[in-house]
């Protein structure tokens, strides 16, 4: 089973591999906004191959009801990314055929979120992959790769998105083209919180580096690219960065040498980090992989390589420390093995004691997480995507 997310990390395409993914609904990166006032309900996708079962959450029992019966999407091929509209309107599902040819196509739902077949649109969408959806649901950017001799060139494509249908319509203009590198093309990392920047990441010679780019949220169109953080040591070490709202979080990892976790302002090029969390502060700042955001952008979800226990901790900037709340969620199935809801409220998990979803209610303020008693089984299911009905 995979964890249907469109990752804060990179998706690369590599030998025309896409990694099956789910829009940022539930990453904690800020893609998307947080829907708040007016009545609103929770929607887990839960995806098997071609498939789609549809549930309802009630986010004060956790508990799963399955609405309808699940819809066969594509008839024959491997759905690669399925991604909802903010409001769940419409969902987007990129899909490569029996012919390893790639398509979008878009359905609509209806007022519980269950899709709508036939696809109200379906185009060809060769070497396209991450499907990012901006926060207005006006705008779609996917990128571009192509295989040049060694290496890749990626480029940005723009979709403009029609309010009553969902159907797509791509600008005619490259929105930047990056390459060719030879180690991995140049991917789409996600949104800034108010909806006014994107950002990329790439990798040339020297190493990663993170750009951003202003976002016209009228037109659509993106501005030059800024530098926002480059490793000081390019290569040497590994490091992944996470964006939040109000933070960057440089998870450093190094063969052979102690790692740590770099609080970073987010401003580009940051000359200094705000603060490092290493074993002397948390233990779990030293060895933690698939470090997280919440959409809060207050804690850290922090994965145990050994026990894929996920430890969640909160940052005190003003304290300049990161420290236990106390809560965690037991071992999982995979990692990243969790999903936030859209709205932050909720956080998915399937727990490798009997590969089930769990459904946790999250206080933002307490960072209290509270377990349902009512798990959803999904057996053999390839992953799943929250959504949310504002």
């Amino acid at each position: 089973m995979r964890l249907l997310r469109f990752s804060s990390a990179l998706l690369p395409l590599l030998s025309g591999f896409i990694i099956l993914s789910c829009g940022k609904m539930n990453s904690p990166s800020p893609t998307n906004s947080t829907p708040s006032g007016g009545a609103s309900s929770q929607v887990l996708y839960v995806i098997d191959k071609g498939a789609v079962s549809t549930y309802a959450v009630d986010k004060n029992a956790l508990t799963f009801t399955l609405l309808g019966q699940p819809v066969n999407l594509i008839p024959t091929g491997s759905l690669l990314q399925f991604v909802p509209a903010p409001d769940d309107n419409f969902l987007y599902g990129l899909w490569s055929d029996s012919a390893n040819q790639q398509h979008i196509s878009v359905y609509g739902t209806d007022t519980s979120g269950i899709p709508q077949t036939p696809a109200v649109q379906t185009v060809d969408a060769p070497s396209l992959y991450q499907f990012n959806i901006h926060r207005s649901a006006r705008f779609v950017y996917m990128m571009q790769v192509s295989a040049v001799g060694t290496g890749y060139i990626s480029t940005v494509r723009l979709f403009y998105v029609n309010s009553a249908d969902g159907k797509l319509h791509e600008d005619p203009t490259i929105q930047g083209s990056y390459g060719p590198y030879d180690v991995l093309p140049a991917s789409l990392y996600g949104f800034s919180a108010d909806g006014t920047k994107i950002y990329l990441s790439r990798q040339n010679s020297g190493g990663p580096f993170y750009d951003q780019r202003s976002l016209n949220t009228q037109s659509g169109t993106v501005g030059p690219d800024v530098v926002l953080f480059q490793p000081a040591d390019g290569w040497i070490n590994s490091d992944m960065l996470v964006i939040g709202t109000q933070v960057m979080v440089d998870e450093h990892r190094a063969a052979g040498s102690t790692g740590y976790i770099d609080v970073l302002p987010l401003v580009p090029r940051p000359r200094h980090h705000l603060f490092r969390c290493s074993a002397a502060m948390l233990p779990a700042c030293e060895t933690a992989t698939n470090v997280q955001i919440d959409p809060s952008g207050q804690y850290l979800f922090l994965t145990d390589p050994q026990t894929q226990r996920v430890q969640v901790t909160r940052i005190r900037l003003k304290a300049k420390k990161v420290e236990d709340t106390g809560n965690a969620l037991p071992m999982t199935a995979e990692t990243p093995g969790f999903a936030f809801s859209p709205d932050g409220t909720l956080v998915y998990a399937v727990l490798a004691s009997d590969s089930s979803v769990h459904v946790y209610s999250f206080n933002p303020t307490s960072g209290q997480l509270t377990g349902g008693e009512t798990p959803l089984p999904i057996g053999g299911s390839y992953g799943f995507c929250p959504a949310f009905r504002p």
